[in-house]
């Protein structure tokens, strides 16, 4: 009985089929490729955690130097501006220099809040997006349709998808020549969803083209997306808008909080 076994065990061995050379190396391949991939994503991903260092570094130095300078310079100013003065002439251009001192305080502020949003870290990527769009909608005279899941995601994710959609925002703005936007942030089957349409003029894409600042946009949205594990997918028709859709699976996240 048991050499009946050992007979039957023989020929299913023999049966089996094996893995052949060139199988063998397919797989060689493949598993060096995955492996390639994951370098170039880490780093992607480094190149992008050194931009927002830096963009952090800017930002304290903008608000710790220029921008209390400013504010100082502007309440010397304001204390000024309560003496008499004989001579209108002078009065005239001590108006007139704090306007220019306000406002320059105003776009110092705008910078800081370019380079690191204030209520990105605290208030998350949807409370951020709220007031800023609702901002935007105000100064360009946008209809904006802004529908979001209220989420709180990984300080990677909100960081690389706030860049992302800021991006699609600007490239709309200079581009699309349209007065109409939507975006929406949904959370589904562990993987978060952004989409941003427009209805503007479009364009032909090609995702080779890096030509002009538009081209270096969109590939920028690409290659952030790519590096948490996403992807990022440009569809626009000439006369009938643009439409970037998102999706980050979020397992890679386990156990991190927003």
């Amino acid at each position: 009985m048991l050499q009946e076994r050992q007979t039957s065990k023989a020929v299913e061995e023999t049966l089996e089929p094996k893995p052949t050379g060139g199988r063998l190396e397919i797989e060689s391949l493949q598993r060096e490729l995955r492996s390639k991939e994951e370098q170039v994503r880490e780093l992607i991903r480094d190149t992008l955690d050194a931009q927002e260092a830096e963009r952090e570094r800017i930002c304290l130095e903008v608000h710790d130097g220029v921008a209390q300078t400013l504010a100082s310079a502007f309440q010397y100013l304001q204390t000024l501006g309560t003496t008499s003065f004989e001579d209108t002439h002078a009065k005239q251009l001590l108006l007139k220099a704090s306007t220019l001192v306000k406002q320059a305080i105003q776009e110092s502020r705008e910078v800081i809040n370019s380079l690191r949003p204030a209520t990105l870290r605290d208030l998350g990527l949807v409370a951020t997006l709220s007031q800023e769009i609702r901002q935007i909608a105000q100064e360009i005279r946008w209809k904006v349709d802004f529908k979001a899941d209220a989420i709180r995601l990984p300080e990677d994710v909100e960081t690389g998808l706030y860049r992302i959609i800021r991006e699609a925002i600007t490239n709309a703005r200079k581009h699309a020549h349209t007065k109409r936007l939507r975006i929406s942030i949904t959370l589904a089957d562990d993987r978060v969803k952004v989409e941003v349409r427009d209805w503007g003029i479009g364009f032909n894409y090609n995702p080779r083209d890096i030509s002009n600042r538009r081209g270096t946009g969109l590939i920028s949205m690409r290659k952030r997306a790519e590096s948490l594990w996403g992807t990022c997918h440009i569809l626009s028709v000439p006369g009938q808008g643009t439409v970037i859709s998102v999706e980050i699976p979020l397992n890679h996240y386990k156990g991190q909080n927003g």
